[in-house]
């Protein structure tokens, strides 16, 4: 099993609109969004005339919101729960894995030639 955490196919498929992206940030004035996009003012003002930013700026935002912070926390709970189950069936593996060795040498000695290898320390 691959366990692979970060990857283009875990960023949102549906965003919110622009308009209560901006709400739930607070309405911040165009020029702080204009700030943090890297875009000019007047940019912001044509997006906020028009109501339709370019989906980059809506992902850029979306982060920030209060849905961004539930998708985050959602995503590291799920990743942190597989991470532990992943862990605890590899351990479970480990244990059956030793019991079998265990067994296997406990069969007595077959006069095998690799026999001194299967009793190596820590091997029984």
């Amino acid at each position: 099993m691959e366990m692979r955490f970060f990857s283009l196919d875990n960023a949102p498929r549906t965003l919110p609109i622009w308009q209560l992206i901006l709400d739930d940030l607070g309405c911040p004035p165009a020029y702080r969004i204009a700030r943090t996009l890297g875009v000019s003012e007047r940019t912001v003002y044509r997006w906020n005339h028009g109501g339709y930013p370019p989906r980059m700026a809506l992902l850029a935002l979306f982060w920030l919101t209060r849905w961004g912070h539930s998708e985050v926390h959602t995503r590291a709970t799920n990743d942190a729960i597989l991470a532990a189950s992943y862990v605890r069936s590899l351990t479970d593996r480990v244990r059956e894995l030793e019991a079998e060795l265990q067994h296997v040498l406990t069969l007595g000695d077959t006069g095998a030639a690799n026999g001194p290898l299967l009793r190596a320390p820590g091997h029984g």
